[in-house]
């Protein structure tokens, strides 16, 4: 709310050089997500490592336990292809990653409980599921 009542308090300093034409409070909340933990963003040309690191972090702060088989076969991929193959390692737990389109050449992860997934994706269309 603080940042649509004045959104130079964002602007301003903000690393992603937007201005009033950017949709700045979707981007906000996006790095605002980032901050807190309660997402990750990778570059297009990141691995699967770090993607799956990443990952294991945003599910230990759940509190869920799951050890992510490594898998040599998805280290070569692009990010595209590799994320919905990391939510298939990661669907036992009973959570999905979801990407969060911010039209740009990186990826933005968050992890969503399975009850949850199509109310958040029926919020925004730049809420989407890795296929």
């Amino acid at each position: 709310m603080k940042i649509n009542e004045n959104p130079e308090i964002y602007l301003k300093n903000n690393p992603r050089f937007l201005d009033l034409t950017d949709d700045y409070l979707w981007l906000a909340m996006v790095d605002i997500l980032i901050e807190s933990g309660y997402a990750f963003e990778i570059d297009w040309k990141e691995d699967y490592s770090t993607a799956k690191n990443q990952t294991e972090i945003l599910l230990k702060n759940k509190s869920v336990s799951i050890d992510i088989e490594k898998d040599q076969d998805l280290y070569h991929l692009e990010a595209g292809s590799f994320f919905p193959l990391l939510n298939e390692k990661i669907e036992k737990s009973g959570y999905q990653l979801l990407n969060l389109d911010i039209d740009s050449d990186s990826y933005v992860s968050i992890l969503v409980n399975d009850e949850s997934i199509n109310k958040l994706l029926s919020l925004d269309d730049r809420i989407k599921e890795y296929r």
